[in-house]
């Protein structure tokens, strides 16, 4: 397992590196660049105070002088500093980070409570009125956008619960209430889509398991359904809802974007459009490496869970 799991990490070298020169590119085509945005309107400027702005911020210098500039920083494990505030990077992308990582955390364990228990209900009481019910709810959790179901909870709160309008974040640890008071609603709007999905998986992977032969032979023993239901369908269709959640819980980091620019929430989404609303280069290409980066290692433990999850797999 530990050459299977170093081998996967040598893999996802290509693949960061691809991503950096991907989010350069991406940010650096984005019209305006971090002195036209400081100075705005103003109209005082010289030629060459303007060139001097350039060459203080190295936006004058060619791109691929830009980049390797950067890339050689991260090599080293320097993130770089942000443009507009000078502060290390490191520095702002941990504060937004924990928010952002709590609130997809809370919303992908809100979703497994509901999701994955529905799911089964409906595979085991197939095209009955359970069944219609919970693929409803798939139905209508994956056609509402999140952004434009967090905007209507803001709404009905600041109407009807105003004690739940104001979201001031606060930290888990600081005020555990308050804390549950802002992040409730998000988590709800963010988790919707996700509670739809993995309903729909996990109905279909016990439809699946429910027609293997282990499981009519379980029957066949005289076992009762929930002993049948729990030991030889629910743990043969661990993997695939294993899988469909590692993989949303990577997809949920780059949702909350939005969630959290709706609610003001102070993450890694509120960090990432300030920044290109600044044109604060290196803060987004940092930012949206970090995100990969977390990305890559949420499937590799997803993949090495399924040796917990079934021991016969053996890894190569």
């Amino acid at each position: 397992m530990a050459l299977y799991a170093l081998r996967r990490l040598v893999i996802a070298i290509p693949t960061l590196i691809g991503v950096t020169i991907v989010v350069f590119l991406m940010v650096h085509l984005i019209p305006g660049n971090v002195v036209q945005i400081m100075l705005g309107t103003r109209t005082d400027i010289t030629p060459v105070q303007l060139h001097q702005l350039y060459r203080l911020y190295g936006i004058n210098r060619p791109l691929w002088e830009q980049y390797w500039l950067w890339f050689s920083g991260l090599v080293r494990g320097n993130l770089g500093f942000s443009l507009r505030t000078g502060l290390p990077i490191a520095a702002l992308i941990g504060p937004a980070f924990v928010v952002t990582a709590e609130l997809a955390a809370g919303a992908l364990v809100m979703a497994v409570i509901v999701a994955v228990p529905l799911g089964i209900v409906a595979a085991l009481h197939q095209r009955r009125i359970l069944d219609w019910i919970a693929r409803g709810f798939a139905l209508i959790g994956l056609a509402i956008p999140n952004f434009w179901l967090g905007t209507l909870l803001v709404l009905a709160t600041s109407i009807y619960l105003p004690a739940f309008s104001n979201f001031n974040y606060v930290s888990l640890f600081a005020h555990p209430l308050g804390n549950l008071k802002d992040m409730l609603f998000p988590m709800v709007a963010l988790a919707l889509s996700l509670m739809a999905i993995i309903t729909r998986m996990t109905r279909g992977a016990v439809l699946e398991t429910l027609k293997l032969d282990h499981v009519r032979t379980a029957h066949a023993k005289g076992l009762t359904p929930m002993a049948v239901n729990i030991r030889h369908v629910l743990r043969n269709s661990l993997i695939p809802i294993t899988t469909i959640v590692g993989l949303q819980l990577g997809y949920l980091l780059g949702g909350a974007i939005i969630v959290e620019n709706v609610f003001s929430l102070p993450g890694m989404g509120q960090l990432v459009v300030n920044a290109v609303n600044q044109r604060d280069y290196p803060v987004v290409q940092s930012a949206a490496l970090f995100i990969a980066v977390v990305f890559i290692i949420v499937n590799l433990v997803v993949d090495i869970s399924y040796g917990f999850i079934n021991p016969t797999i053996r890894y190569q």
